[in-house]
């Protein structure tokens, strides 16, 4: 195990992760949220951005682990990104849909795809941190 590769990474994209959920929840989901009465209009930012490195720090250790098994470059890592955000998302959100009262069925399809999407971002990110962070 890599950790300075690990924490390296952790922090590099726990704050690509917290930029991307800042564009998405303030301009791209802002109206969904801000239709659904159950979500809270204000939610405590210092747990957003702790919980965006804390999915760095489990991807980075993910990374760490599988990233040799699918090559080097930025549309490997992308692709693994992908694998992860498609284990995270999906079903979990889709059951959102399904146990939280008008919790909309749009949305949770919405919210798997760019979850996904994300997780490929940090994939690419991490793949292009790799040649700069790995120790020998």
């Amino acid at each position: 195990m890599n950790m300075r590769r690990i924490l390296v990474g952790t922090i590099v994209l726990g704050i690509v992760g917290n930029a991307i959920d800042y564009v998405l929840n303030t301009y791209v989901f802002a109206s969904s949220w801000a239709a659904l009465p159950f979500v809270n209009a204000t939610p405590p930012i210092m747990w957003l951005v702790i919980g965006d490195f804390a999915a760095a720090f489990m991807f980075m250790l993910m990374w760490d682990r599988f990233s040799a098994s699918v090559g080097s470059g930025a549309a490997a890592g992308f692709k693994l990104g992908l694998f992860a955000g498609a284990f995270v998302n999906f079903p979990m959100i889709l059951f959102w849909s399904i146990y939280i009262k008008d919790f909309p069925y749009g949305l949770a399809w919405q919210m798997i795809v760019v979850g996904t999407v994300w997780y490929g971002i940090l994939g690419a990110v991490a793949s292009m941190l790799d040649g700069k962070t790995a120790a020998a």
